[in-house]
């Protein structure tokens, strides 16, 4: 079941920079259903199934990694700085994976004692008792927390690396239902390094120039504080970002844009009519993704960005629906089919 195959891979720890045990478990799950499926230097993975014609292709990218922090020193404790957005806030008392080279060392952040403490201390540190010398400056950190079903009927689900896990995930349903000889070329890409600046599909890009490119992520869904830039409902979260632009303070990202295709955007409106899925066309000046870079670097490329709506962005505990992926993956495959009829 497709929230069994969500559940497995929010639990396998895959930092930016570091995402190869993803990477490795979404070879074994898709290579049965490609002709070729290759793992590159900056650690994408890149799947094909060959086209009849191979004059044009399509590909479906989601991303592998998730936002983490990095070690930076250490004595008795270990210091850490951020690895893309995450909220300081989140992180007192957190439990903690640090991927050592020889091992993981699980560790819990800090946390103010309210014996001693007013609360509101600022300054963090790792304990992680007396296994330092298995750690070293540049080694990854991941949350380290297990999934948990907010439902009876399993539905809504609480983890982190929900972003983009989900679209990794539906990948994998992707292929499964792939045609045995597509007309055109198909790519499932699972892309590496987009929480610190999207690094993979760039790379990707030097390496293949697809004619049709859907990017497939996570942004925000509504909860319980209104806010016009918390797109979607959650049970209702399937988004077709028609425009996107991100000035962020945060001198990682640069100022990104993306004007998706209005012809495949036309496009997937109609398969998701064939399928019976809703489809909320949306905008926002909030979010950065895969996306914008593939405008920025080539906007000769034909892209659309499809979401899926969770809450509590980069948090040790994002919530979705599994629903969205599940429709995501249809979505997708119904626009694979189309493209049989595609001439540009």
């Amino acid at each position: 079941m497709f929230g069994d195959l969500l559940c497995e891979l929010v639990q396998i720890p895959g930092p930016s920079g570091f995402e190869s045990r993803v990477t490795v478990r979404l070879k074994e799950l898709i290579q049965p259903y490609v002709d070729e499926v290759r793992i590159d230097k900056i650690g994408n993975l890149i799947a094909r199934k060959k086209g009849s014609e191979g004059k044009r292709s399509l590909a479906i990218a989601a991303h592998t990694d998730e936002v983490s922090l990095v070690v930076v020193k250490v004595d008795e404790f270990v210091w850490f700085h951020r690895v893309g957005f995450i909220d300081f806030h989140s992180l007192p008392s957190m439990p903690v994976l640090i991927l050592g080279a020889e091992r993981d060392i699980p560790g819990v952040v800090s946390a103010s004692s309210a014996h001693f403490e007013k609360g509101g201390d600022t300054k963090m540190w790792i304990d992680i008792g007396d296994r330092q010398k298995y750690i070293t400056p540049g080694d990854p950190i991941v949350f380290n927390l297990k999934p948990h079903w907010l439902d009876d009927n399993k539905t809504i689900l609480a983890s982190h690396a929900i972003d983009d896990r989900i679209g990794c995930a539906a990948l994998v349903e992707i292929a499964r239902q792939l045609p045995k000889r597509p007309r055109h070329d198909i790519y499932l890409v699972g892309s590496s390094q987009e929480e610190i600046g999207s690094f993979g599909i760039k790379h990707f890009l030097r390496q293949v120039t697809p004619t049709w490119l859907f990017i497939l992520d996570t942004c925000y869904a509504e909860d319980a504080v209104p806010d016009v830039k918390k797109l979607l409902p959650l049970n209702n979260g399937l988004g077709l970002l028609r425009f996107s632009f991100t000035q962020p303070k945060d001198t990682c990202y640069p100022g990104m844009v993306n004007f998706s295709s209005p012809k495949l955007n036309q496009r997937l409106l109609d398969a998701a009519k064939k399928r019976s899925i809703p489809l909320n066309v949306c905008a926002t000046t909030g979010a950065f993704s895969d996306a914008n870079i593939v405008y920025v670097d080539n906007p000769e490329i034909e892209n659309s960005h499809v979401f899926m709506g969770r809450r509590y962005s980069h948090s040790p505990h994002e919530v979705i629906d599994v629903n969205t992926g599940v429709r995501a993956a249809s979505l997708l495959t119904q626009a694979v089919a189309d493209s049989e009829k595609w001439e540009e």
